[in-house]
């Protein structure tokens, strides 16, 4: 396997693995917002601990997809 093989192949599971996270971390978010219990804790001034950790997994999803997307972009090398 070429160099510029291996770093396709991580680029792509780098963006893929963030863009997941960052979906379910998304989706965990507006699940817990729209529950009886989330709605309560925010009418009383505060988030839950399931809303702390969506939010942690949206922005740590959303790196590891840039992360991806700029070893996509420059993998480096000549194209032959």
């Amino acid at each position: 396997m070429k160099r510029n093989d291996s770093r396709l192949l991580a680029g792509l599971i780098l963006f893929v693995a963030g863009a997941a996270v960052l979906a379910y971390g998304i989706i965990a978010y507006n699940h817990e917002k729209s529950s009886l219990g989330g709605a309560l804790t925010l009418a009383f001034g505060g988030t839950s601990s399931a809303m702390k950790q969506a939010t942690i997994e949206m922005i740590a999803g959303g790196a590891v997809a840039l992360i991806g997307l700029l070893a996509l972009i420059f993998r480096g090398g000549r194209r032959r």
